[in-house]
């Protein structure tokens, strides 16, 4: 009896040590999964989401679009394999994440596209999971690209005060 009292607070311990470690309240969908995209070339872009510590991202809930359509087949990388109670055996993704992004023909110069993220992801630590979400990137090609720089990213939000 002793012995289970034990591993029962080593578990306690350990399950909120790692809670207030992640922080017990959620961050906004936007803060926990912060996107930007960089070019590559003039035929792809990179896609970079800063996953925030103690969140995941799923992998089939993963996809994006771009108006007017350019955008090639897109491989996703090798993520971790997790059994989740909602789906099952499913990849998901923590920390961060790059994903090139071919495009079906060369971007004409000083020309705008919109990039769409469809994502679902999730707050491990304290066990919430956000509602299917997504961010769009404006992707304003510049007359010369420099291959890095970053052209394109989702807009700071306005502070009112």
């Amino acid at each position: 009896m002793i012995f289970l009292r034990f591993w029962f607070l080593v578990f306690t311990l350990g399950v909120s040590s790692g809670a207030a470690a992640c922080g017990s309240q959620p961050l906004p969908d936007r803060d926990a999964f912060r996107l930007s995209a960089i070019p590559l070339d003039t035929r792809s872009v990179e896609v970079r989401i800063a996953i925030a510590s103690c969140y995941f991202l799923y992998q089939h809930k993963l996809s994006f679009s771009l108006e007017p359509d350019v955008l090639g087949k897109v491989s996703l990388p090798a993520g971790e394999r997790k059994n989740d109670p909602h789906f099952g055996d499913t990849t998901i993704y923590r920390h961060n994440l790059a994903i090139v992004l071919p495009f079906t023909k060369e971007l004409p110069r000083d020309s705008t596209y919109t990039l769409k993220v469809n994502y679902q992801g999730c707050a491990e630590a304290i066990g919430l999971c956000y509602p299917a979400a997504a961010q769009t990137l404006t992707l304003k090609v510049p007359t010369a690209m420099t291959p890095g720089e970053e052209v394109f990213a989702v807009p700071p939000k306005k502070k009112w005060f």
